[in-house]
């Protein structure tokens, strides 16, 4: 599925290289591979695709990661900086040559589903926990609920509202929390 991220400066496509494996000559020609954190051939890792369209020029970065990454709402594009999730990793691109500006790996629990840029710095959506990074990727705070933040009912786990971040754990708990991470309602399922 992947993502599309746009600006007045670039368009940009991320999604997964299925068939991509560390130091192989096999692998799909890309303008680019980082491996920032160093991965090697029998590694669990997961590479994806980054085509970067700056309109006047073009290339592709193959970015490798932890295996337990995800391509939807994995990254944000602020003027000429990509900032890309990977589970428990975070590598930011410069869109003009590709090069990595930073690169962090952070304490967390559980798999992380995707990143959202707020007025404070990222919100992570993890699967046990929601986590808030300022903007040198520093973990501020993180919220945690009852079960992991997935539903199996229409309702939506994980959504970011004006003034709070609402979520929906496995059991069906509600919580409602602010941007310091602070509980502001919650009502527990009667399963």
């Amino acid at each position: 599925m992947g993502m599309i991220l746009e600006n007045e400066r670039c368009h940009i496509k991320i999604e997964t290289d299925t068939t991509y494996t560390v130091e192989s000559v096999d692998n799909r020609n890309y303008d680019l591979v980082l491996n920032p954190g160093q991965y090697r051939r029998n590694d669990f890792t997961k590479t994806f695709a980054i085509e970067i369209d700056l309109f006047s020029k073009g290339f592709t970065i193959a970015l490798i990661g932890p295996f337990y990454s995800y391509d939807m709402d994995c990254a944000v594009l602020e003027d000429g900086v990509l900032t890309v999730l990977q589970n428990d990793t975070i590598t930011q691109i410069n869109i003009e040559d590709g090069s990595v500006i930073r690169y962090t790996k952070f304490d967390c629990f559980g798999c992380n589903f995707a990143i959202y840029k707020v007025q404070a710095g990222y919100i992570i959506y993890g699967e046990i926990e929601i986590a808030m990074l300022d903007f040198d990727l520093h973990k501020k705070w993180s919220f945690s609920g009852k079960d992991i933040f997935v539903s199996l009912s229409d309702r939506t786990p994980f959504e970011i509202c004006q003034d709070s971040i609402r979520l929906y754990d496995f059991e069906g708990n509600f919580y409602r929390i602010d941007y310091n991470g602070n509980l502001i309602e919650s009502s527990l399922s009667n399963q």
